[in-house]
């Protein structure tokens, strides 16, 4: 079945006043269609190439670097195409299998890979925009309301996006190449596959997403059921979709070290800074109320609440009446009531992952987050043009009251979005500082005279400041489990400022003498080993 566009959708069950009185039918519906005609009905391969372009030209005119979590799935990508290095992902962060793929791709690329990846990532940061954009626009247009309300609704719903969390949001992510921005692009795109009824497009992204985030496990297997059931020509795609999952989790991981559930152990590991008991539980949900803008979160639940009361009257009754109104309602109601059930979904699998032991991170949330910032942008915008209908007659004087409430509305909300707003800025900036950081660690080096000098013998290790460590990985051209943290036997120290880039200095476990070989920028280059014994033959000098 294939999505109708708004001219062959029925407008029954809705207020002849929504359209006429703000914008009316004419301006609004007649302008909206060379709007929709480049905005909607491009296909999506069309939006992601423009992202992909987009990023492209982001990498030329912005420092781009990888962090942590990319840098080591950079150096897994070559360990497989370089048969010098073996293939070992015991150290470092958890195992995702999508950012592996392409990492295993542009390994073969050699130099070229980290900038590859890290436009890989914005194409997704990217394309998350413009389709929480498309959502909103979309919700908008369904309720009747003219093409310039679902622009600013589109326009709310990507800032909203882009000011995520307070300290690790989407402009750092999307600055340093983590996977959360194609995250947040996927899932935003499989639900725009979804409404347009291309089920095909929307599995096969949200098994894509399942291969970065197990918490869109649940939602793989409640679609592919359905789908299943419903749409026999999708069988064989939902069973290779499901059994991709577990192949590319534990597979290789299993190859690597014989841990399948590497990843799962990795994340358990880490608590999260959460403590436990009904302190962890309050923890967890306090990261998921704040890591969208509180008046986002508020616009959001009201957004559900409005659409819930204005369309009570065609609410079904009944599990077979359900699904004939998801599939055939075309107002916004269902596809906002899809919205909510999806994001309290998602919340309640982060909490339950959360309480049996995983980190539950701020940024396991940002899926959620994004569909809050999708319903915020609805939620402004109409409850700006109700209000218009309800306190003034004729479509300019609506149209006064709703742009009014709307600037009220935003200008309010500048004391929540400030902090947010300042921490986006410094990002860019803190990118070219690591650029230099790391191209400063290129040159440390080489001063040292490459890997062959500092890693003479198999045996021999390195140890760097904890942020850097899958950095200092990729320019030895070694695995990680040559490049220590935390140092437990001789070897050379790598030492830099202790700070958000590089992170801790690092440790060393045993009383150690150093000798500094040379000093490079900000990097100091030591040989440390025990005191009271000689220099082992095999530190590097």
């Amino acid at each position: 079945m294939e999505a109708r566009t708004a001219e062959e959708l029925p407008r029954t069950g809705r207020p002849s006043s929504t359209v006429a009185g703000i914008g009316g039918a004419g301006s609004g519906w007649g302008a909206a269609r060379a709007v929709r005609s480049l905005a909607e009905r491009r296909p999506v391969s069309f939006w992601w190439g423009v992202s992909l372009a987009l990023a492209g030209l982001t990498a030329a005119a912005w420092p781009t670097v990888p962090s942590y979590d990319p840098w080591s799935w950079i150096v897994w990508g070559r360990e497989v195409t370089d048969p010098h290095i073996s293939f070992f992902i015991g150290s470092g962060p958890s195992w995702k299998p999508l950012p592996f793929f392409f990492t295993l791709v542009y390994g073969a690329l050699g130099g070229a890979a980290p900038t590859l990846w890290v436009i890989t990532a914005r194409t997704g940061g990217i394309a998350g925009l413009i389709g929480a954009w498309r959502l909103s626009a979309q919700l908008c247009r369904r309720a009747g309301l003219p093409w310039w309300s679902g622009a600013v609704a589109g326009v709310l719903a990507a800032v909203g996006i882009v000011l995520t969390a307070p300290s690790s949001g989407w402009t750092y992510y999307f600055f340093r190449g983590a996977s959360e921005p194609l995250l947040i692009g996927v899932w935003v795109w499989a639900i725009d596959r979804l409404i347009a009824r291309r089920h095909w497009q929307a599995f096969m992204l949200v098994v894509a997403e399942g291969l970065m985030r197990p918490e869109a496990w649940p939602f793989l297997v409640v679609y592919g059921v359905w789908l299943f059931w419903r749409m026999p020509s999708m069988r064989v795609w939902v069973v290779l979709g499901w059994i991709v999952q577990p192949v590319g989790w534990f597979v290789p991981p299993w190859i690597s070290t014989g841990q399948p559930f590497l990843a799962a152990t990795h994340a358990a590991d880490y608590n999260g800074g959460l403590t436990a008991g009904l302190d962890r539980l309050k923890g967890v949900l306090d990261r998921g109320l704040g890591i969208q803008p509180l008046p986002l979160l508020a616009l959001g639940v009201f957004a559900v609440l409005l659409a819930l009361w204005l369309g009570r009257a065609a609410l079904p009754r009944g599990r077979a009446a359900l699904v004939h109104w998801f599939d055939s309602d075309p107002s916004e109601v269902p596809i906002v009531v899809g919205l909510a059930i999806a994001t309290i979904a998602w919340w309640a699998i982060v909490v339950a992952m959360t309480e049996d032991g995983y980190p539950g991170l701020e940024r396991f949330y940002l899926p959620a987050a994004a569909m809050i910032c999708v319903l915020s942008g609805y939620g402004l915008v109409r409850g700006a043009a109700l209000l218009g209908e309800l306190v003034a007659r004729g479509a300019a004087g609506r149209i006064a009251v709703a742009c009014v409430a709307a600037v009220a509305v935003l200008a309010g909300s500048t004391h929540f979005v400030g902090a947010r707003w300042a921490y986006a800025k410094q990002q860019e900036p803190l990118a070219a500082i690591a650029v230099k950081r790391i191209a400063e660690l290129g040159t440390a080096v080489g001063v040292l005279g490459g890997s062959s000098r500092i890693l003479p013998c198999r045996s021999s290790v390195v140890t760097i400041n904890h942020s850097l460590q899958t950095a200092l990985a990729w320019k030895l051209g070694t695995t990680l489990a040559r490049v220590q943290t935390v140092m437990t036997k001789p070897g050379i120290a790598f030492v830099g400022p202790h700070d958000s880039i590089d992170g801790g200095e690092p440790l060393v476990l045993y009383h150690f003498q150093a000798r500094v070989l040379a000093r490079v920028s900000a990097w100091s280059l030591q040989q440390v080993w025990p005191v009271g014994e000689p220099l082992p033959a095999c530190v590097g000098s």
